[in-house]
């Protein structure tokens, strides 16, 4: 009976083997998917199965080399190979090769070229993203926001969000403690510390006693092109034995339903992802910037929420050690990293009185704005006056204003002429009022 029950054992098992050895338990690629922009070619291999790949660059002729392990191609894909193409992809050749398929992209030109693995959603499987980079940019051409095209180097803006407000008191705690003037006192002390720094600005969601709706919250940041969004709370618990104050971050779970949302109104979504519109991308192509972007954004704030954190821990006792994450409505920009803040427990009697005490709040905010100005001066964004002070200097466009010569442009930006005469192509000194010009990196 067990001898009997050991070799049927014994044959099944070698059946599955040689059935997976076939490759009919293998991932399949799905569907493939070009998207063409200026200066950058989209690649998007959707998978059924999370896929090992490796990719490489060949020349002479010029090519790209995409090996996705353990897959098998779909019938239709095969077919619509032959569409695939854009202003430097050529065409798509397959091979099998192992478990597995080997895709060759011919190029018309030499190209920089990365991949990105996007996890599985509710819309489409695991994908491979492969983006074709190439052609130089003159520095005459280079496109920067007009909100940045002035002599200073733009300041880090600071959004910050003292949570409720007006109608809604929110927390009510011990001591006859309101979350929204606890909150709003924290906010306003934070701000003035953001502002006393140089190279810094804070701009508040509510300066007063009034209520603000949550998605109004975030399109206040977004306008003032925020680099970082701070939502101050306090909590409450039905036990006044808890306490502890936490940073939050976005979920991924409320990443993913905010994708739904963003993706649900593509004709309200310009400039989301780091300026590029996606009213006029297909589906895919629009969830795959918008997935790219928020993945980005959500390792950011967790980042940011870190060093605030390791500030905090010097005045608040923690909640948790660590940053949290939730999908909290005020943290789902897609574009604006944002964390939430948690001050404490207005439940807790010690939290409570703590929390009532201006010299603590004043304490609480400078650890907040250490940690913020901390991250960001290690982590300056290109083009800001922070960055700039550090030498991490990029080209920028003046636009010139009356009285302004060649030379003084050149002296008041520490570049010599000639650098600037070849930036712009100028066969002279000759400038105009208006006239946009490009600075290069000093």
């Amino acid at each position: 009976m067990h001898t009997k029950f050991h070799i049927c054992l014994f044959v099944f098992i070698n059946l599955i083997l040689s059935v997976a050895s076939l490759g009919i338990f293998a991932a399949e690629v799905r569907d493939i998917r070009v998207a063409q922009q200026e200066g950058v070619t989209r690649l998007v291999f959707e998978l059924s199965d999370v896929s090992e790949h490796r990719i490489f660059p060949l020349s002479n002729p010029e090519r790209i080399v995409l090996d996705i392990s353990d897959v098998v191609l779909d019938a239709a894909v095969v077919n619509g190979l032959s569409a695939l193409s854009s202003d430097v992809l050529m065409r798509v050749r397959y091979a099998k090769r192992d478990s597995g398929v080997r895709f060759v992209l011919d190029l018309a030109q030499k190209v920089r070229a990365k991949s990105t693995v996007l996890a599985a959603n509710g819309t489409y499987g695991p994908r491979i993203l492969v983006e074709l980079e190439y052609g130089v940019r003159k520095p005459a051409t280079i496109v920067k926001s007009l909100a940045n095209l002035s002599k200073e180097k733009r300041n880090i803006v600071i959004a910050i969000d003292p949570g409720h407000g007006g109608k809604d008191p929110g927390a009510l705690g011990q001591y006859k403690v309101r979350e929204k003037d606890i909150v709003l006192s924290i906010g306003k002390e934070l701000a003035s510390r953001i502002n006393a720094v140089d190279g810094f600005k804070a701009v508040l969601t509510r300066s007063t006693d009034t209520y603000l709706p949550l998605r109004d919250r975030s399109r206040v940041a977004r306008d003032a092109n925020a680099d970082l969004m701070i939502s101050i709370h306090a909590d409450a618990f039905t036990k006044s034995s808890a306490r502890g104050a936490s940073v939050w971050a976005l979920s991924l779970s409320g990443k993913s339903s905010e994708m739904g949302r963003w993706l649900a109104q593509q004709e309200n979504s310009a400039d989301l992802v780091g300026g590029i519109s996606l009213d006029d991308k297909d589906q895919l192509l629009a969830e795959v910037l918008l997935d790219m972007s928020m993945n980005s954004t959500i390792q950011m704030s967790l980042n940011i929420g870190k060093s605030v954190l390791g500030e905090m821990k010097g005045v608040a006792v923690l909640h948790k050690g660590s940053v949290q994450q939730a999908g909290f409505v005020v943290l789902k920009s897609p574009d604006i990293p944002s964390i939430l803040i948690e001050t404490g427990f207005v439940s807790n009697k010690t939290e409570a009185k703590n929390l009532s005490s201006r010299a603590y709040r004043v304490k609480l905010a400078a650890s907040i704005a250490t940690g913020v100005v901390e991250y960001f001066t290690k982590n300056a964004p290109d083009g800001t006056l922070v960055a700039w002070k550090q030498g991490n200097h990029t080209d920028f466009v003046y636009t010139v204003e009356k009285g302004d010569t060649l030379s003084e442009i050149a002296r008041s930006n520490q570049v010599s002429l000639a650098v600037i005469r070849q930036a712009n192509d100028l066969k002279n000194d000759v400038i105009w009022i208006g006239q946009k010009l490009v600075i290069p990196a000093g």
